[in-house]
């Protein structure tokens, strides 16, 4: 990432976090051409500075016909894989900071569907993109179909756990 594009960012989150309360700032992409050692450490100076929520991070792969895949200063994948290891190792430790901060907290998510690890339990996500898994109450655990009341609904629950990318958590 170069100089001025992380200043830009630097400015940027703690106003985009001033102005919205418990927002989720995601991030990056390693390995683009061009991108030098120096680039990479303020990429990765900066994802420890902001400490993103989460992050959708992934080596740059060339796509044929675009300018970027006909650069000459292409990185070499052995680079490429060795920044993206360690960027997601440092956005796995931001994003299981982000779920312990929010233990004991009362949140609205969105009941998407069951989850898949545990049918018995209702999935969704919260405004930051954090999923949310917690049982249904217990008149709707009578019958399949009652779960389904919720899927589609915007829930209050008090998160209970943080597991690294997502929580569990009661109604209240």
């Amino acid at each position: 990432m170069h100089a001025h594009t992380c200043r830009k960012i630097r400015r940027s989150c703690p106003r985009i976090r001033q102005a919205r309360d418990g927002i989720a700032i995601p991030r990056h992409i390693v390995g683009f051409p061009g991108e030098t050692e120096d680039d990479y450490k303020q990429t990765r100076d900066l994802v420890e500075e902001i400490q993103f929520d989460n992050a959708f991070v992934f080596r740059y792969s060339p796509r044929r016909g675009t300018p970027a895949a006909e650069r000459p200063d292409q990185i070499d994948e052995r680079t490429k894989e060795a920044r993206n290891q360690d960027l997601l190792r440092l956005v796995n430790e931001s994003t299981r900071r982000a779920g312990e901060r929010l233990v004991g907290q009362c949140v609205k998510f969105s009941a998407r569907d069951r989850s898949k690890t545990n049918p018995a339990r209702l999935m969704g996500r919260t405004p930051t993109n954090k999923i949310v898994v917690f049982p249904p109450s217990p008149r709707l655990r009578r019958t399949s179909e009652g779960d389904a009341e919720l899927v589609g609904e915007l829930v209050d629950v008090r998160i209970e756990r943080a597991n690294g990318f997502s929580c569990t958590a009661r109604r209240y």
